[in-house]
């Protein structure tokens, strides 16, 4: 008798903690966060090609990034891309790309590089008017002296790609 109605107990409860834990599953569900801060009437973006200011001397850079940051909105999917007068334009400069020799000890051989690339970007409010803001973007990325020029372009096209992603994330996160 007494093992039926403890039996009977752990029963109950075993049934409030599953019909809690269902109830509190369900109730997660409703909630959704978009994590976007832009406004409701921006819904297309035009970017201008970027402009290379660095003096770096591969025009490639400027065609790779205007192509990365439209391919890197295109994929988030908050705006849709206009070639022209988009209800937000972004204006992107890459002003600097510097390759510095890392520290080296007596005797030792340069074998890495360090590549930094800077972009100023205006976000501009196409619909009001006015600049929602101006920041600088920099990443950096080391390579190997041995793998030649290439190795340096590539490693620049990545760091450019990383600034397009802090770019975007700018844009929708508002920080």
């Amino acid at each position: 008798m007494f093992f039926l109605e403890n039996l009977k107990k752990y029963i109950n409860y075993i049934k409030y903690v599953l019909c809690s834990l269902v109830i509190a599953v369900g109730v997660s569900g409703c909630y959704s966060f978009k994590g976007s801060s832009v406004p409701d009437y921006m819904k297309t973006i035009s970017i201008p090609t970027v402009i290379d200011a660095s003096t770096f001397g591969v025009p490639e850079f400027k065609d790779y990034m205007t192509n990365e940051l439209i391919s890197t909105f295109q994929k988030e999917g908050s705006f849709k891309i206009r070639e022209n007068q988009g209800d937000a334009i972004l204006t992107v400069q890459i002003s600097n790309i510097q390759e510095e020799i890392q520290t080296l000890t007596t005797g030792e051989l340069e074998k890495q590089r360090k590549i930094t690339v800077t972009c100023q970007v205006e976000y501009y409010d196409n619909v009001n008017k006015k600049i929602i803001w101006q920041k600088s973007f920099s990443n950096y990325s080391f390579y190997d002296l041995a793998a030649g020029f290439s190795a340096r372009n590539e490693t620049i096209k990545q760091i450019l790609k990383n600034n397009a992603n802090d770019i975007l994330q700018s844009v929708i996160s508002g920080w």
